[in-house]
């Protein structure tokens, strides 16, 4: 599935009509026919707004395997995920619109940060990302060997 790859960290204001500008070295890294023109938003699970390429989300969703009775805690997670999402075409300037409620629910104020986290964006509270960059700076060596071995292949598969 080859997609493209989100990186870097971008201090930004939502403005007060709710636009994200998406700043055009991200834009310059998706390709239309292959991304798509537009972001799926949806709720991740860390609370905070993540926007998908449009046809990366459609893929991801495509390969997750459907019932006509799930179980409950995969109805649940529809029900969540699917009813939160939005589709956000950025406009003639590169903005997005994000979605009143979507600011609410996740208590994202006016200066952000867009985060990439290499197949979506996130959108943090600029001093929320801040504490939780310094967190993770502390742990990097933890996280970074716990992530390798998380990755290892055992024999035979």
């Amino acid at each position: 599935m080859k997609h493209a790859v989100l990186i870097g960290e971008f201090e930004l204001t939502i403005d007060d009509k709710n636009r994200l500008l998406i700043p055009a070295e991200v834009r310059r890294t998706l390709d239309p026919q292959r991304d798509g023109e537009a972001f799926i938003l949806v709720i991740g699970v860390n609370k905070r707004p993540w926007l998908y390429p449009e046809n990366y989300y459609q893929q991801l969703v495509s390969a997750a395997e459907q019932s006509i009775t799930p179980e409950e805690d995969s109805l649940a997670f529809d029900l969540m995920h699917f009813a939160m999402a939005s589709r956000l075409e950025w406009d003639k300037q590169g903005r997005v619109l994000i979605p009143d409620k979507t600011l609410r629910r996740t208590g994202i104020g006016k200066e952000v940060t867009l985060v990439g986290v290499r197949n979506h964006l996130e959108l943090w509270n600029r001093d929320d990302w801040e504490a939780h960059h310094e967190a993770l700076m502390e742990r990097m060596s933890e996280i970074s060997l716990r992530a390798k071995q998380s990755q290892r292949v055992e024999p035979g598969k």
